[in-house]
């Protein structure tokens, strides 16, 4: 009953408002010991250490990508002549001179594994040959990596098939000499499933990748050179824009007129800079950066303060800038919240009319009806649960119909 009372006057603050500015403090722990998921509506999702993994597999259907540990220091190297045949008795003489590989900073889907794909050959997956014939990518590379503690090991993505990775890694010597499977679909609602080289585990280390938005961590920039930066990276699906200069941050709110980019690391690490005079973390002044969400509602996010190593502490305001005023609501029947939004087993709508009977569907991209509902109205703001926990995972549109008036929203069932 209190969660009922707080929404409702949430939901009339929101209105009386338009938008709700919120300050919010993420910490990804001393050392930056943390890596942080973050969702702009619903605030923190999960954390993980930063160091309890090494490499990481895409797990999405059409997925391929795998990416490096960077923020431990984790190294990729390309063995510059060794052919997969070779793996029992190759060595690393030469390893300096040879092309160090790193994750994109601008996609999740490549991956420092991937980096040496012929980009004239899209079946060149850069660390495999994805065979028409087979419908399977067959590795014909052998790697170097070199883990934390100056340790080495080679590897060989042997396969992707039948959505299982197959890999194999041993030490330079072969004193250890270790044969892996992973199968995609067990991890299947995150963007990667992760692996310790140097402990031989499995690691199940994120939420639910319709569940955040951003990420507070730890990745390589090129600024030219490859650099480990702290930051946010936003997921897939999600698209941003820095806006820079505006007058006054606080006011401005003209997203319309920008250009978003999915290139993940919009937001980035550079709205901090630290100041060797004063030694302090000074913050870039007259930007806003605005995120869009998969249900397309703009944040305009502000950042202020900055812990550093020894807290690491982000500071930031988030400010929902699409919500409409009172007057459309009132007039066209919009649905004023849905909670929650991703949801799992019930969903709780706050709407508002003036008739007396509403009906509510649930209906899937194709516009098929999944689930429907009548109910009664008291009044003018009223609210309805819905049980969702027999609807399939995905993404549908909620539609409320008033008298002659039908308002609708997109929802999502993990």
């Amino acid at each position: 009953m209190k969660k009922i009372n707080l929404l409702f006057l949430s939901v009339f603050t929101a209105i009386s408002a338009n938008a709700q500015q919120i300050i919010d403090t993420v910490s990804t722990g001393a050392g930056y010991a943390n890596q942080q998921w973050y969702s702009l509506a619903n605030d923190e999702q999960g954390f993980s250490p930063k160091n309890n993994w090494d490499i990481a597999f895409e797990t999405s259907n059409q997925g391929s990508s795998i990416h490096i540990n960077s923020s431990t220091g984790v190294e990729l190297w390309l063995h510059p002549t060794a052919a997969v045949e070779d793996f029992s008795t190759i060595d690393t003489t030469g390893l300096s001179s040879w092309q160090k590989l790193y994750n994109s900073n601008q996609t999740w889907e490549t991956g420092a594994f991937n980096q040496i794909a012929d980009t004239s050959n899209s079946f060149d997956l850069g660390w495999g040959l994805y065979s028409m014939i087979t419908h399977t990518v067959v590795g014909n590379k052998v790697f170097i990596i070199k883990l934390p503690g100056n340790i080495y090991r080679k590897i060989i993505i042997e396969s992707l098939a039948g959505g299982d990775y197959n890999f194999r890694f041993a030490s330079i010597d072969n004193a250890v000499d270790v044969s892996q499977s992973i199968t995609k679909s067990t991890y299947n609602t995150k963007n990667f499933v992760y692996f310790s080289l140097l402990n031989n585990q499995l690691i199940d280390r994120e939420p639910t990748s319709l569940n955040w938005d951003i990420t507070f961590t730890q990745y390589i920039e090129f600024i030219p050179s490859a650099y480990l930066v702290t930051g946010i990276l936003h997921n897939k699906d999600i698209e941003s824009v820095k806006v820079y200069p505006v007058a006054d941050p606080t006011s401005y709110n003209d997203w319309q007129s920008q250009t978003f980019s999915s290139n993940i690391n919009t937001v980035g690490y550079d709205w901090k800079s630290f100041n060797m005079g004063t030694f302090q973390w000074e913050f870039a002044d007259s930007t806003v950066y605005f995120v869009k969400d998969r249900n397309d509602n703009i944040w305009k996010l502000i950042f202020t303060g900055f812990g550093g190593s020894s807290t690491g502490k982000y500071i930031f305001s988030k400010e929902n800038i699409t919500t409409v005023g009172v007057d459309d609501k009132m007039k066209n029947n919009h649905i004023l919240n849905v909670f929650p939004n991703p949801a799992t087993t019930l969903i709780q709508v706050t709407y508002n009319t003036k008739e007396t009977n509403t009906n509510f569907k649930i209906m899937d991209l194709t516009g098929k009806v999944i689930l429907t509902k009548n109910a009664s109205n008291n009044g003018s703001l009223n609210q309805e649960f819905i049980d969702v926990s027999i609807i399939s995972k995905g993404v549908y549109f909620l539609a409320i119909t008033s008298g002659k008036s039908t308002s609708t929203q997109k929802i999502i069932i993990q």
